[in-house]
């Protein structure tokens, strides 16, 4: 009766920590400035290796910007190496500026453990 209990804890203590991990930015510089117009769309891709366990997460300004896709593509190279891709398809709701945080991150039972983080600049017209 205990293990199932603590496990609901685990999972739930979890689930709850998704957006924390990107509260602090202080410092870092945009890698990519996009520029797009109200109502288009734009795509971020993020090369993964799945083995690993980490994955990116995404972070932004639900009043400027919608999530309209997040998926995972396979990508093959000349050399028939295979490429996961994380693709985030955002949608432009209003102008100004705005940013996106992606953090390459691993859950862990102790909390998340971030191995990058990048910051996307965006403008819309």
């Amino acid at each position: 009766m205990i293990a199932p209990i603590m496990i609901m804890c685990l999972v739930a203590s979890c689930g709850g920590e998704e957006k924390s991990d990107t509260g602090t930015k202080i410092g870092i510089e945009p890698v990519e400035t996009i520029s797009t117009s109200v109502n288009d769309e734009f795509i971020l891709t993020r090369e993964f290796d799945l083995n690993s366990g980490y994955i990116w997460r995404e972070n932004y300004d639900e009043s400027m910007l919608e999530l309209a896709e997040s998926a995972i593509e396979t990508e093959t190279r000349e050399d028939t190496k295979v490429i996961l891709n994380q693709v985030f398809r955002f949608k432009a709701l209003k102008r100004g500026k705005t940013e996106i945080t992606l953090v390459h991150r691993l859950a862990t039972l102790d909390g998340p453990v971030i191995a990058k983080q990048e910051v996307i600049s965006v403008n819309i017209k």
